[in-house]
């Protein structure tokens, strides 16, 4: 399929919408049940990301008819039509060109779903459409602003695995931001993300973990993730075999092996070898964060880092051995990506 039968295909599937809604602008109440299948099917023609013609297009939409539907307190009452509209949402919030727009337009009123009593699935696709949106840093200032953090610290607490997890990969994506980071903390998610950390769900691990890793960077939050007995738990899921959990749990010790009391606990917790297993596996960002591990809870016994220091610039050049012999399992890796101090969650 060429690209302009792709852009053709995504903009069928919107122009419905816009159709129907031109033609009978009182269908969500007149007719709800046809806005529902019209919106149902953009949903399940896109909703998988890999097979979804309107991402692929890239191409901007008109998001006119979709943003009246939200900001629409009447239409959205109902949690049927709610849900169709946030998957719809979630799916354009894909797009960087759609992302920007919507945070200026919709967020307001994703918070007062946010904060409503809802059903678990609703509540699930607005902390996607949140997970989207805060790719852009204006975006967690708007989230912040509109009072979003809040309920989707109540949301990590919810019975439902699916709901965690999409709570938690919201404030982990609101996390990757500096500012997010501190405001996060100071609203008191630390403690309600750390029990996720020992989950049944793998999705429920992988966003509190990443959401961990993002906080850790924070001076402040170290000490409190180590008061809170956050460390046993992360040395853990160094030996899980998911090199996203991994990565994440490693990264988050990095970070809080900057303290001396927390390296301290680290390394009691025997977490140096499998930071050091992880060293020659096939996974980046899970060598690069283990690499920093080690170096920061071994690195005190070697002394001074100066160039006239031989024991630090031995165990340097075994940890690049190390790395590099790790990187050389994987020869379809174009280059090492760059490691942030935090990660983005996948898209919703």
């Amino acid at each position: 399929m060429s690209m302009a039968d792709v852009e053709s295909r995504a903009e069928s599937n919107l122009s419905k919408l816009r159709q129907l809604l031109h033609s009978e602008p009182r269908v969500a109440t007149s007719r709800p049940v046809k806005l529902q299948n019209v919106l149902q099917q953009f949903v399940a023609a896109n909703e998988d990301a890999s097979k979804s013609a309107n991402f692929v297009s890239q191409t901007p939409d008109d998001l006119t008819d979709v943003v009246a539907l939200m900001t629409n307190v009447a239409v959205m009452a109902p949690d049927d039509m709610a849900l169709r509209v946030l998957k719809t949402l979630k799916i354009l919030s894909r797009k960087y060109e759609n992302r920007v727009r919507l945070g200026e337009l919709i967020v307001p009123d994703l918070v007062r779903v946010l904060g409503e009593q809802r059903s678990p699935p609703v509540l699930g696709e607005a902390a996607n459409v949140v997970l989207n949106v805060c790719y852009e840093r204006d975006n967690v200032a708007r989230i912040i602003a509109a009072g979003g953090v809040l309920p989707l610290i109540a949301l990590l607490g919810a019975p439902e695995l699916d709901l965690q997890a999409n709570a938690a990969g919201a404030i982990q994506s609101i996390c990757f931001q500096t500012e997010g980071r501190s405001y996060v903390r100071e609203m008191g998610a630390i403690p309600a993300v750390l029990p996720l950390l020992s989950s049944s769900s793998l999705k429920v691990i992988t966003r509190a973990v990443g959401a961990v890793h993002n906080i850790s960077s924070e001076p402040e939050a170290i000490r409190l993730i180590r008061r809170l007995e956050g460390i046993a738990p992360l040395v853990s899921l160094l030996r899980t075999p998911s090199a996203a959990v991994c990565g994440s749990a490693a990264g988050a010790l990095q970070n809080l092996s900057r303290e001396t009391s927390a390296r301290r606990e680290i390394r009691e917790l025997g977490a140096v070898v499998p930071l050091t297993d992880l060293l020659f596996g096939d996974d980046v960002q899970s060598q690069v964060c283990a690499a920093g591990a080690i170096l920061n809870l071994l690195g005190p016994e070697l002394g001074p880092e100066t160039d006239a220091n031989p024991k630090r610039q031995g165990f340097k050049k075994l940890l690049s051995l190390a790395l590099t012999v790790g990187m050389c399992t994987e020869p379809l890796r174009q280059a090492q990506q760059e490691i942030l101090q935090g990660s983005k969650p996948p898209q919703s």
